[in-house]
């Protein structure tokens, strides 16, 4: 029995990973599971043993992002006096990950958004949402080590990373890949540093009101997280 599922779950996430492969080259609009089984060399019949739809693997497929992405982030490992270097470690990661496997997670993330389908856009919204609060605590983190500016909107912040990073995949996709994203992002990564942190390199010595300024950024997570579905929309158009 044990093997049995087993090997249910190994042809899901293959199922899973041949829709990925088609939603980068042709649109999920035109992803059906005819293409999905002869992508993995299956039968239709096949797909539906293991999913009920497009939909049910196109839900499956999220899981596997949201795996993804929020593991990422929880298995950088910092130094424990560079909080700022693990946020770059993390958001340089995800670019490498675009650069070598087209069809990354943010860009599946944008096509399933163009489905218009509400309960999809629902999934993909609460994934953008858990994304964005985990580089808030990261960016919390940043604070609290006297990495950044006292004051600074630790939310918006975050969720202009998540925007930095989507624009990015985006732009590259429609670029026909034309360009280095990890070029074009460390200098958005310079421009990030020079504005937000405390001198553009290092950490500062006595912040006293960063301690407070990382408190607040644990809230508010729930209205950062509908302006970045607003702006992951917009981007589609």
């Amino acid at each position: 029995m044990v093997r049995r599922y087993a090997a249910t779950d190994v042809r899901r996430r293959q199922i899973a990973a041949a829709a990925r492969r088609l939603i980068v080259a042709r649109g999920a609009e035109h992803v059906t599971v005819r293409r999905i089984a002869k992508e993995v060399g299956l039968s239709e019949a096949a797909i539906y043993r293991h999913f009920k739809s497009k939909k049910d693997v196109l839900f499956f497929l999220t899981d596997e992002i949201e795996r993804s992405l929020i593991g990422d982030v929880t298995r950088t490992k910092a130094p424990a006096n560079d909080p700022l270097g693990g946020l770059d470690m993390v958001l340089r990661g995800h670019l490498s990950a675009i650069e070598r496997r087209r069809g990354i997670s943010f860009q599946i993330i944008a096509e399933i958004i163009s489905l218009g389908d509400r309960r999809l856009n629902r999934r993909a919204f609460d994934i953008i949402g858990k994304y964005v609060s985990s580089l808030q605590q990261l960016l919390s983190e940043c604070a609290a080590a006297g990495q950044i500016r006292t004051g600074v909107d630790l939310e918006a912040t975050a969720t202009m990373l998540f925007c930095m990073i989507q624009g990015l995949a985006n732009m590259w996709a429609l670029s026909n890949y034309d360009f280095d994203p990890v070029a074009r992002y460390e200098r958005l990564w310079g421009t990030f540093r020079e504005s937000m942190t405390t001198d553009g390199s290092s950490p500062a010595t006595e912040l006293p009101d960063q301690a407070a300024t990382a408190r607040r950024g644990h809230r508010g997570v729930a209205k950062a997280s509908k302006e970045v579905q607003a702006a992951a929309v917009l981007m589609q158009h």
